[in-house]
């Protein structure tokens, strides 16, 4: 191919290309003209569209949603009723009859014991005689007794009493206590001494002396009391470290 022919050959495509254009022009030009030449919508055509948008305006193209996601909910389980229970009624059960038992005698006859020769004992057995008075570094007991009808013989009630001592020596006798002693089971009780005179460098004088005056016993019991005198300190005869001599007599007292 020479270059004169491949000449026309490009001119005749350059101008097959400028008459597409001006042919693809024409069309753009006619569609546009059209568009703003159209005539106005009628009454219908207004009626026919939606009452919120305005009458020269249509619809815009819908939007393209993705596909739903279905998404498989728990189906609900009903809840239990409230079904009220029917409690069977206890059945009543007959109580047994009441069936008399013989009960047998609780008493039971006496027993025979059969004589034996072993002879009693004798009734004259002597007590065993308590302390017995004594001249005490010469203080002597001239009496000792109850006040009648002035004692409570019960536990911590007053027992009334009344003494009178003598000095046989002629002078003065010194002594750390003077009272009255009780005594259980041949035993004295030394905690429960009633003291009535003593603790002050006491001297018996040589006329002797005589007091009213009264003690407690605490605790239920049988007992005796007598008048004592100690000559081995107050606080020593108080605590039992001393020697207590009897002045007079006992006499018994039930302590109920």
């Amino acid at each position: 191919m020479n270059n004169k022919t491949l000449r026309a050959v490009l001119f005749g495509a350059l101008g097959v290309l400028v008459v597409l254009i001006i042919v693809a022009a024409v069309l753009l030009l006619t569609d546009g003209g059209e568009t703003a030449v159209a005539p106005e919508p009628t009454a219908a055509l207004v009626a026919d569209l939606p009452t919120e948008l305005p009458a020269t305006e249509l619809p815009a193209s819908p939007t393209v949603l993705p596909p739903a996601v279905v998404e498989i909910l728990p189906t609900n389980t009903p809840l239990p009723t409230n079904t009220p229970t029917v409690t069977p009624v206890p059945t009543e059960t007959a109580l047994p009859t009441n069936t008399a038992t013989a009960v047998p005698p609780t008493a039971v006859p006496p027993t025979r014991i059969p004589a034996t020769n072993t002879p009693p004992p004798p009734t004259n057995t002597p007590v065993p005689a308590g302390p017995q008075p004594s001249n005490a570094n010469g203080l002597v007991g001239q009496s000792f007794s109850l006040q009648p009808g002035r004692s409570s013989l019960t536990p911590g009630g007053q027992i009334w009493y009344e003494w009178r001592i003598g000095n046989t020596s002629g002078a003065g006798v010194p002594y750390s206590t003077i009272g009255v002693m009780p005594r259980r089971n041949g035993q004295d009780i030394v905690a429960w001494y009633q003291n009535n005179w003593g603790g002050n460098n006491d001297v018996m004088p040589p006329e002797g002396l005589s007091w009213p005056s009264w003690m407690a016993i605490p605790e239920t019991g049988d007992y005796t009391i007598r008048l004592v005198v100690c000559f081995d300190g107050y606080q020593n005869c108080l605590n039992g470290g001393g020697t207590f001599y009897t002045l007079s007599q006992e006499i018994p007292v039930s302590i109920r």
